[in-house]
């Protein structure tokens, strides 16, 4: 979920993004298929990531009229256009709102949603072969393969410049289309090149993907929000995405949406898979932590990411203690530095800066002791953490890069370094971890700093365009595979890579890796291209997340996945419900 960069959260609370998990899963979990003459599908997500609680919640009778309220913090959704989406925000409410061929279940397998069992897959390991179940959209019209096909043409387009569409890279024909992002081709060029893209629809049940080379997490890209069923003459249509407009694959379809302050979600009556069990789930939009927490500690709210400086105050609280569910997130915090311009782009000056800041004291002073301390990309309990690597806190190490650096760059001693313009976004809590190590790097280094604080609107642009020397970022995980945490993040050209990051030797291992279907050769590959990233420093890995998450005693049949977005539960809302009280 993700896209899914975390900066538009509206607190510094724990949260994880992106692609679920519930009591069960909403669709029947089957073995997969391998058909005559075919392998079983690999790139299946290992079960090896930390699980996140299951909660039954309250017991009692269901409120068939129960609403979950829940917050989505400051601002808007960016978008709720399921190509476009990429942030946490986006995908907390398209979890509700689509739902693709596959799907995560709650241990993060890959498991049957719209498809009726796990794909066919040829003897060389290239073409996949889904079957479709009937179903229908919230509208009525039938899901079909086409627009399977659609979507994915759609997610890679290069009229769209979509965050996502780096990840359809092992598909057969997505190469030549990528290599038309920044060109000024024709659409007659970019459609012809769609028009080959390995995606096929031999008829209405049946979606056929070839890919240019095997792919170790291919089954996972299936997963993504992006690549879920999509009627083209629904998105193509003037203000598709506004709640008269927007048209559902979920268990939820959209009754409203009052822009800068609430969206409303009601049951699809269309839904082929687990029956909702709430009348409605409000989002509630607008308001800081301090405000969220006021919200819930008044009753209005039944499920909140608790900011982490607040997490001992509620812990200790008798009322709101035993509502706390601690839950691990594939989640990480860093602080990326601009590879294109400035002393970042020098290697000492990145290791100077990475070197100089004292995580330990960072995690108990800024963020109440919540989490791990963090060196390197890949989370514990995910394929491909790695224990031990990266660049510890040294400050007699990090002035010897530093002299080094100065030397590189010419510049005679630190004095005469222009300040850092450090760029964060605002109404999320960022001030506090961005002071810390501002602090840091003037006490440690003598470098000095201007810490600049722009709305998420002004600061996703301003980052992208490179205005900041360094920038605070997050991200969570989409799919849990290191793919999405090294290419997706550092890999060159990839429309995530905030910092501009290039390395030829991590970019030839991590395409490697991807390739490579046998997992234990594949996650030696990555965990090679790891250890050169954090010597690399591109950027200052800080912490691990964890999440606590305050539950109404009254809400039932939340199970929380290592992936939800920003509330408990948020991947498979339909088992959610509102116990009589």
């Amino acid at each position: 979920m993700q896209k899914r960069l975390l900066g538009i959260l509206a607190s510094i609370a724990v949260i994880a993004a992106a692609c679920g998990g519930a009591t069960t899963s909403t669709a029947p979990t089957t073995a997969p298929s391998t058909g005559t003459g075919a392998s079983e599908a690999p790139g299946s997500s290992a079960s090896a990531v930390s699980s996140a609680p299951t909660s039954s919640g309250a017991s009692g009778p269901i409120d068939p009229a129960g609403v979950l309220h829940v917050s989505l913090g400051s601002e808007d959704p960016d978008t709720l256009d399921p190509s476009k989406a990429s942030t946490s925000i986006d995908i907390s409410v398209l979890h509700a709102l689509g739902r693709g061929l596959l799907y995560l279940d709650k241990d993060l397998n890959v498991v049957p949603a719209l498809a009726t069992d796990m794909p066919t897959v040829s003897a060389d390991g290239l073409t996949y072969t889904f079957k479709l179940r009937d179903a229908k959209y919230s509208n009525g019209d039938p899901i079909v393969a086409g627009d399977i096909v659609y979507a994915w043409q759609r997610l890679i387009d290069p009229r769209l410049a979509t965050y996502y569409q780096q990840f359809l890279g092992p598909v057969k024909g997505a190469d030549d289309i990528l290599k038309l992002n920044g060109t000024k081709a024709s659409d007659a060029t970019i459609d012809a090149a769609l028009a080959k893209l390995g995606v096929a629809a031999p008829d209405d049940k049946t979606f056929v993907l070839t890919l240019a080379h095997p792919s170790s997490y291919i089954l996972d890209i299936v997963a993504l929000w992006g690549t879920a069923p999509m009627e083209k003459k629904w998105i193509t249509s003037k203000n598709a995405t506004e709640a008269a407009n927007f048209v559902s694959s979920g268990p939820f379809m959209m009754k409203s949406w009052t822009h800068q302050s609430e969206i409303v979600l009601v049951p699809n009556p269309n839904w082929y898979g687990t029956k909702p069990q709430l009348s409605e789930i409000d989002f509630k939009i607008g308001g800081d932590p301090a405000a969220d927490q006021a919200t819930y500690e008044a009753g209005q709210l039944d499920d909140l990411a608790a900011s982490p400086p607040d997490v001992p105050r509620i812990k200790a609280d008798p009322t709101l203690g035993p509502q706390v569910t601690t839950s691990p997130v594939l989640v990480f915090d860093y602080w990326g530095f601009n590879a294109k311009t400035g002393p970042t782009t020098n290697v000492h000056f990145r290791r100077a800066l990475s070197m100089a800041i004292d995580k330990d004291t960072m995690l108990q002073t800024v963020y109440g002791g919540q989490g791990l301390v963090a060196d390197s990309p890949i989370p514990p309990g995910m394929p491909g953490h790695q224990e031990g690597i990266g660049l510890k806190y040294d400050v007699a190490a990090a002035k010897t890069e530093l002299a080094q650096a100065l030397t590189e760059l010419n510049v005679a001693d630190v004095t005469k370094l222009p300040s850092l313009s450090f760029g964060f976004n605002t109404n999320a809590g960022h001030e506090l971890p961005s002071a810390f190590m501002q602090d840091q790097w003037r006490r440690n280094l003598g470098i000095q700093s201007t810490l600049v604080g722009e709305t998420f609107d002004q600061f996703v642009p301003d980052r992208l365009n490179g205005k900041f020397t360094i920038t605070r970022d997050a991200w969570g995980s989409d799919y849990p595979h290191p793919d999405d945490f090294l290419r997706a993040l550092f890999g060159t050209g990839s429309n995530n890579n905030d910092e501009s990051y290039s390395n030829k030797a991590f970019d030839a291992l991590i395409t490697q890796a991807g390739a490579e279907v046998d997992p234990t050769k594949s996650i030696a590959l990555y965990n090679q291209a790891q250890e050169l990233l954090v010597q690399d420093a591109p950027a200052v890995f800080t912490r691990w997340r964890v999440a606590n998450y305050e539950i109404a005693p009254y809400v039932t049949g939340i199970t929380g996945t290592v992936q939800d977005s920003v509330w408990l539960g948020d991947t498979f809302p339909e088992t959610i419900g509102i116990v009589q009280h």
